[in-house]
């Protein structure tokens, strides 16, 4: 999961006086995102910033454990799963509670997760649910709901039947997709999710306070069913949008974790106790709209994506992750060779290359850039992305001859205006939800969550399809490769960095984790 170049200074000056919440009497963590979730139901969710924070006031049928790795159960108590390893009949735990008192039953999970695939309701997490056996033939109306395999056989029994074996479904619990919310309070308020008042939730924390563009408040839920275990009175995530700012918060004591860093964040603890460095399953890209007559030729795509210098690109940002020549990241594992990562085994597939983007663009028309549009490029309002805009405009202009414009929005209205294809060029980026190379891929089939493009195309669909029948690690491995090679060619965005997770956390604070998406959890955590 930009504006103008002088709001962004004027912005920028006035965060820096602008003073963070002083850390809460009692034994609360104090933590920082840069704006407003974009979501605060999970099963509509598909926003990382988002999950950060659904991710501590909900809980799936498993969860991650204390020690940041392993998957244990949650709402479930246990799994049976049929040697064919499709079918998985959960048994919940007894006394399941949503933070309002009510019950919480498998009959929840039946309708939180059919949700998500009703078409009416427009999920942006819909994809995500296409692993269950008829969901994708449902949500395009070509099955009855009673198809798919999602059924609640009585209050504690929930059996879910999947179109393909998933070794990876019981970490897929945990995801913000797969959580359950509460139909008595989606049904009674659409707005249920933006207001303590009508907020359910069934996770350690619930929600309190929610001030727009200033601060978050959880405190302990006293109706999760590990409550006894919940060591913290509650999370604050006050509204920090440029890391600089958090990181001087962080310093100061203002906060007492800091999941926002930059280069200066990470030099100035180098070394300390106080930074943990993971990786993780994402990366971040620049999507082409491939619905405008100049970005429909796959070679005029390929040119950007090849003329520009990601490391400087990089360093002009602040930012510390690898550049990446591929849609998968570093951190998604090898499925053939232990201890290697996929990318290891694939290798780049595309390289930085000026001249040979200089002739793309001129087989495709545009000698030079001669009569190429001014391309719209839009960004989140915030430095970082001014900068990348700024500095992707001046390459592709230097190199291709093509002029350029910016243009940078809020959060609330810039995801709207790229699904209005209101851009050329947008900044875009991906955590997946399993440690599998096929989760970075699965999102650029028609109708997943990569959309912002345009670009659908049957054959990559037909190939990515095929590998989800394969077995064998080493043909599926092959074929995932010969799929992400297809889609490099085709290249309807441009892959620029492989995402890690870096954070602060003080000396007295214990128990942080994060998943290998890059949410923190604070179930664990404790002060003292």
């Amino acid at each position: 999961m930009k504006k103008l170049f002088t709001m962004l200074l004027i912005a920028a000056l006035a965060l820096s006086i602008v003073a963070v919440p002083a850390l809460a009497e009692g034994n609360m963590v104090i933590t920082a995102i840069a704006d407003d979730p974009q979501q605060m139901d999970p099963t509509l969710n598909s926003y990382s910033r988002s999950s950060q924070v659904l991710q501590n006031l909900f809980k799936g049928l498993y969860k991650l454990d204390a020690d940041g790795a392993t998957y244990v159960p949650a709402m479930a108590e246990g799994v049976e799963i049929s040697d064919d390893q499709l079918t998985y009949t959960f048994t919940l735990r007894d006394g399941l509670k949503w933070s309002d008192g009510s019950d919480l039953t498998a009959y929840d999970f039946e309708y939180s997760w059919l949700r998500v695939l009703d078409p009416e309701v427009l999920s942006k997490a819909t994809s995500d649910m296409w692993i269950v056996k008829n969901g994708e033939a449902y949500y395009r109306g070509e099955c009855a709901r009673e198809d798919v395999g999602i059924k609640a056989l009585d209050e504690k029994t929930f059996q879910v039947e999947l179109a393909n074996i998933t070794p990876w479904f019981l970490m897929l619990t945990s995801t913000t997709t797969f959580l359950p919310v509460s139909k008595a309070a989606v049904e009674a308020d659409e707005n249920w999710a933006w207001s303590p008042e009508t907020y359910v939730c069934n996770g350690p924390y619930m929600l309190k306070e929610y001030a727009s563009l200033d601060k978050i408040v959880m405190v302990k839920n006293p109706n999760y069913y590990n409550a006894d275990e919940v060591k913290l009175d509650g999370v604050q995530y006050s509204i920090i949008p440029e890391s600089s700012t958090e990181l001087l918060a962080y310093k100061n004591g203002d906060i007492n974790v800091s999941i926002n860093l930059d280069q200066q964040g990470i030099t100035d603890f180098a070394g300390t106790d106080e930074l943990y460095q993971l990786p993780r399953i994402g990366i971040q890209y620049c999507d082409f709209n491939t619905q405008l007559p100049e970005f429909s030729d796959k070679r005029v795509r390929q040119a950007f994506a090849m003329s520009i210098n990601r490391a400087v690109l990089l360093q002009a940002m602040g930012v510390v992750e690898k550049p990446v020549y591929g849609f998968v990241p570093y951190a998604q594992p090898s499925l053939t060779e232990e201890g290697k990562s996929y990318r290891d085994i694939a290798g780049d597939m595309f390289a930085e290359d000026i001249e040979a983007a200089k002739q793309l663009m001129a087989d495709a028309g545009y000698p030079n850039g001669e009569g190429f549009p001014t391309i719209t490029i839009k960004v989140q309002n915030s430095n970082q992305q001014n900068t990348l805009a700024q500095v992707l405009g001046d390459m592709w202009k230097t190199n291709l001859g093509v002029n350029y414009e910016i243009e940078a929005r809020e959060s609330s209205v810039y995801w709207d205006e790229l699904d209005e294809g209101l851009f050329s060029v947008d900044r875009n980026g991906y955590t997946c939800d399993y440690a599998d190379p096929s989760a970075n891929l699965k999102i650029w089939i028609t109708g997943s969550n990569a959309y912002e493009n345009g670009w659908d195309d049957p054959t990559y669909d037909e190939m990515f399809n095929a590998t989800l029948a394969m077995t064998d690690p080493a043909e599926r491995e092959a074929a995932l490769i010969e799929a992400e090679k297809y889609l490099v060619d085709e290249m309807p965005a441009m892959p620029v960095y492989s995402m890690e997770t870096q954070f602060l956390v003080k000396p007295e604070v214990k128990g942080v984790i994060a998943n290998p998406i890059g949410h923190v959890n604070y179930e664990y955590a404790s002060i003292g």
